[in-house]
């Protein structure tokens, strides 16, 4: 029996999952990346001193051509999995997608900025690690391990092309965000 809801088609059988999937038709606006997100990183690239102003109209025409690059580079990442008879597809299939499309000439800055977001990663994963447990006695008590967390962020920090900004001091969930300009 159908999971509760479904209704019988014109023959008055029950739709498949399958029947469904065909039904549906998937267009680009279900697909678009966040328009906050694009807008920001369109905003972070380095104009010097100058803040740029993007028009509704570009930030629209932004939000569509990194959705559909995104797709398209995917696309061949997911051929060149298959074709090594793997499901799911990884950082090398994404590389050689590039060289696929044509933008060969990315696979440096993407390797590198790859690299610096595993830093990143590893760098949040370490100060967790250090964080002592949140008890209600102490919620802002400093320990002699902060000050080596600190450190480690200021090293990374000086690394080219990835530093971390920390927003928030002594909670339990910090959001962190990384500045790759």
């Amino acid at each position: 029996m159908p999971p509760k809801g479904w209704r019988k088609d014109a023959q008055g059988n029950y739709p498949t999952t399958s029947y469904i999937k065909e039904q549906e038709s998937v267009t680009i606006q279900d697909l678009l990346f966040i328009k906050s997100v694009i807008t920001q990183l369109a905003k972070d690239v380095d104009h010097g001193d100058k803040k740029m102003m993007i028009n509704k109209d570009a930030i629209l025409a932004l939000q569509r051509s990194a959705t559909v690059f995104v797709n398209h580079l995917l696309m061949f990442a997911r051929e060149i999995a298959k074709g090594q008879d793997r499901k799911s597809c990884n950082i090398n299939d994404v590389l050689d997608a590039l060289d696929q499309v044509g933008f060969g000439g990315f696979k440096t800055i993407l390797s590198t900025k790859m690299v610096d977001y595993q830093r990143a990663l590893e760098l949040r994963k370490i100060n967790r690690s250090r964080r002592p447990a949140h008890s209600e006695a102490a919620p802002n008590s400093n320990t002699a391990e902060q000050p080596e967390a600190e450190s480690a962020e200021q090293d990374l920090a000086t690394q080219p092309d990835a530093t971390i900004q920390d927003d928030s001091e002594g909670e339990p969930n910090k959001s962190r965000r990384i500045d790759h300009s």
